[in-house]
């Protein structure tokens, strides 16, 4: 068994546009991780790479493309969240829908992210707690950046000098 925690948001964006934002590189390292890796085909790699602000690895996450549709769906399964401290996890999935609105005044979407976790375990069970509030805070980076200016955000390590 499993259970899936679903979260949505309304973006001021088109579909396409939030589609990009998890499928192309320079979206993904710009609105929401420090690492990324998207072979968009069925059977493609999907991974990102999170760090905290010296640049100390936090986490990785990587899966399997299974199916998508440009600007509509994209489905990752097979998907291990690797973090720096803890357990790791197997079998996650996810998926993402797109679903676009378009009036004469304005282009806007509903990003909707249907995240599932097995219940193998204590870890897994402290994961799916933590999960929601996660894609909360990461829904709203993401509404963020497509409706705000789009600027690449990147972590500038202690110490060093600002050019």
């Amino acid at each position: 068994m499993s259970t899936v925690v679903t979260r949505s948001i309304e973006i001021e964006a088109s579909a396409a546009e939030a589609f990009d934002a998890f499928t192309r590189v320079s979206d993904l390292l710009s609105w929401w991780c420090e690492g990324a890796l998207v072979g968009l085909r069925p059977d493609g790699n999907w991974a990102i790479g999170f760090t905290d602000q010296r640049g100390r690895t936090e986490a990785t996450v990587l899966g399997k493309i299974r199916e998508f549709e440009i600007g509509s769906r994209l489905v990752v399964r097979d998907i291990s969240y690797e973090p720096a401290l803890g357990e790791p996890l197997e079998g996650l999935a996810m998926t993402l829908t797109f679903e676009g609105h378009e009036t004469e005044a304005a282009v806007s979407c509903v990003v909707t992210v249907d995240f599932d976790v097995p219940d193998r375990g204590p870890a897994y069970d402290q994961y799916r707690g933590d999960v929601g509030s996660g894609w909360e805070s990461s829904l709203r980076d993401l509404k963020s950046y497509l409706e705000g200016p789009r600027m690449r955000r990147f972590l500038i390590e202690n110490g060093l000098p600002e050019n």
